[in-house]
């Protein structure tokens, strides 16, 4: 018991008789008794506490490492969207150029209406914006 020997808890045992006297000696050993039962089950409420709490810690653990595969296989979802590259209709609009070539042909003229300097000038100012844009990127 806690690392003792016989003969340590022999002198312990004369020292308390001495010390208490052989009428407070009985009652003394059952105070004793009682504060080291409170003790061990304080030690194993203890325990079990941290038990719970060490499973609770391995179930966030847990949690956390489903919501990063969920998070991971949303990524690739979202990016095999976005490599679709508009494909399908770059082909449906081949398709459809050769009939409406004729419609899509500028007329040349020497007078330019205002109308189209503006939309020149709109279509400048976007491109300008497009480039600073992936400048920034």
């Amino acid at each position: 018991m806690f690392g003792m020997g016989f003969m340590e808890i022999l002198l312990i045992a004369i020292v308390a008789i001495i010390a208490l006297g052989p009428e407070k000696l009985p009652t003394a050993m059952v105070e004793i008794a009682k504060f080291l039962k409170k003790f061990k089950s304080g030690i194993e409420d203890a325990k079990s506490t941290l038990d719970n709490e060490l499973n609770v810690s391995e179930m966030k653990e847990e949690a956390a490492k489903y919501k990063a595969q969920i998070e991971e296989a949303k990524s690739t979802l979202n990016l095999k969207e976005n490599l679709d590259l508009g494909l399908n209709n770059i082909i449906n609009d081949d398709m459809k150029k050769p009939e409406k070539a004729d419609d899509n042909k500028e007329k040349v003229s020497l007078k330019e209406p205002k109308k189209k300097k503006n939309k020149e000038k709109s279509l400048e100012k976007e491109n300008e914006d497009l480039e600073k844009t992936e400048e920034m990127k």
